[in-house]
């Protein structure tokens, strides 16, 4: 297997292993998520090797689920019930509630801002001063909406049973910051953001068919990626899940967090606007999209006790 495909099964795994966990085990899987991502791939030949990495990681995780469940004691057993509980072990909790390591993780998240918003903050064409202070309130929004999400999940609000009360409890928590990003930006720059926000993943998928091409005969140009964009807007699948407004659609992780699908009826459209190389390249990342999916589908399965191959 080329090197090229063997890197999709890790960083495959990094994605899928965010999939399988449920909210309130969030902590541990950031830990796994940071191993699998500073994993170093050049002295691994064969696929048998990255097997059997992949194997330990899911070996972890399992690991982790058996030892969260036995620190868990209800006194009686009971009808299995599908509301999360709360966590037992609070140490990561205490330390998110550390103001010394809130003040690093908001240093961290502003710096990673460029990754995703650099075009924005160009369209927006701030004073540094009202840069910074957009900046600012994109962070402070984003731990608003991390806040958001631990307390309703410590109030019992499951996301996956009841997803219109999970969203609304979010969706609060950023409308409060984002009526003070409305007055920073006046009303014509609040709505360049909100519709950046809405091309967020599209614009994650074009970046990383950009980066990809980059060092090849045959770059994507910025006209090419702005039509991509609307491309892969138009032919998203009504249920994908996929846009970035809303109360959380905020990235600041590596690649700019989640991406559009990449549907046949979006390759078919591409043809017009993009060279054969460059299509082949983006038929790639659609089989690497999938790759991800079926292991994300399985290891949902296993988590969820389905057995499986």
């Amino acid at each position: 297997m080329k090197p090229s495909g063997i890197l999709i099964l890790i960083l495959g795994l990094a994605a899928l292993l965010g999939a399988a966990w449920s909210w309130k085990e969030y902590q541990e899987i950031i830990a796994l998520r940071a191993a699998a991502a500073a994993a170093d791939t050049s002295d691994a030949q064969t696929l048998a090797d990255y097997v059997r990495r992949i194997k330990a990681l899911t070996d972890q995780v399992t690991a982790l689920q058996g030892r969260e469940q036995r620190s868990e004691t209800p006194d009686a057993p009971g009808p299995a019930s599908d509301a999360p509980r709360p966590r037992r072990n609070g140490g990561f909790r205490a330390m998110m509630d550390n103001p010394q390591f809130q003040k690093l993780m908001a240093i961290q998240q502003k710096a990673m801002l460029d990754t995703s918003y650099a075009p924005l903050f160009k369209m927006l064409a701030l004073t540094p001063q009202q840069l910074d202070q957009f900046k600012n309130l994109m962070v402070q929004k984003q731990q608003a909406i991390m806040d958001a999400r631990q307390a309703a999940i410590e109030q019992g609000i499951n996301p996956r049973t009841d997803p219109d009360a999970f969203q609304q409890a979010v969706a609060q928590a950023a409308a409060a910051v984002d009526s003070q990003i409305q007055a920073a930006l006046g009303d014509a720059g609040y709505a360049q953001y909100e519709q950046y926000q809405q091309t967020l993943p599209q614009r994650n998928t074009t970046n990383q068919l950009q980066q990809s091409l980059s060092y090849t005969s045959s770059p994507l140009t910025d006209d090419q990626a702005a039509q991509l964009i609307q491309i892969l807007t138009q032919s998203a699948p009504a249920n994908s899940g996929e846009g970035g407004g809303g109360g959380g659609g905020m990235f600041f992780g590596p690649g700019g967090g989640g991406g559009a699908p990449i549907t046949n009826q979006a390759i078919t459209l591409a043809q017009g606007i993009l060279s054969a190389p460059q299509i082949q390249a983006l038929q790639q990342l659609q089989q690497q999209q999938q790759v991800r999916q079926q292991m994300q589908q399985l290891m949902r399965a296993g988590a969820n006790g389905g057995g499986g191959g």
